[in-house]
């Protein structure tokens, strides 16, 4: 074989290794079941009384990959998170300005909704999959409460800034993988955490289609974002799909 038909196999063989990273689309849709705990509120109240809601949040996440050098890759990510309540107040509570009195029934609902913008790189790109970066998290959500006489809307609208990480380990010749996704930060006294770990089966190699399923768990240490204070944890099993283009 002579060296002009060696280098073409060559260039050959290094395109088809990496013609799915010219430019990638990998987009995930899923349902996350939480419970919730913490309290809520400059009086600290338990949200155990409120007996929210565990309906089935949705979630969704796109990414865009590419390979220009020293630009950044792009994910966005939104969770729909809105839970509905009712408590009989055993003492006087105070939501925001508002006293709600003893012996009310107070009927609450909770918006924790947020988009995410991400903005990061590939640090391995194998079997081990390694991601770094930077998220702006955006919440637009509040919190409501309702009595037959009284009733007070608290805001939780703004942007916070997150260190985002994501690890994927790829079990060769299976189809099999297992992911550690998270975003966390500590800014001007807020703290939060949004961790999920997960096992993803491609099931449908032809399609690069898989299915997947995990945990999450996401805490809120609000008191400077907006009017709405908190100290809730939010966690429970998630199941989606992924299709990577």
């Amino acid at each position: 074989m002579n060296k002009s038909a060696i280098t073409l196999c060559a260039l050959l063989a290094c395109n088809a290794t990496s013609a799915d990273t010219i430019l990638g689309i990998d987009a995930t849709a899923g349902v996350w079941l939480p419970g919730y705990t913490g309290d809520i509120g400059s009086d600290h109240y338990d949200l155990d009384n409120l007996s929210l809601s565990e309906d089935n949040i949705t979630t969704f996440q796109a990414a865009l990959e590419h390979p220009i050098p020293l630009v950044p890759n792009v994910l966005l990510a939104h969770s729909k998170i809105d839970t509905d309540g009712a408590a009989h107040l055993e003492s006087a509570v105070t939501f925001n300005d508002e006293a709600f009195e003893v012996g009310s029934e107070v009927n609450t609902d909770l918006n924790l909704s947020h988009t995410d913008a991400t903005f990061y790189y590939e640090v391995l790109d194998n079997w081990v999959n390694l991601d770094l970066g930077l998220t702006a998290r955006k919440y637009n959500g509040e919190f409501t409460a309702v009595s037959e006489t009284q009733s007070e809307t608290v805001d939780l609208t703004g942007y916070l800034p997150m260190a985002y990480a994501m690890a994927r380990f790829d079990l060769p010749f299976t189809g099999w993988s297992l992911i550690a996704q998270g975003n966390g930060t500590t800014f001007r006294g807020d703290t939060h955490t949004d961790l999920t770990a997960k096992v993803r089966w491609n099931f449908v190699p032809v399609l690069d289609l898989a299915f997947e399923a995990g945990y999450r768990v996401m805490s809120l240490d609000l008191k400077e974002l907006d009017d709405l204070q908190s100290d809730i944890e939010i966690k429970g099993p998630y199941i989606g799909l992924n299709l990577h283009l």
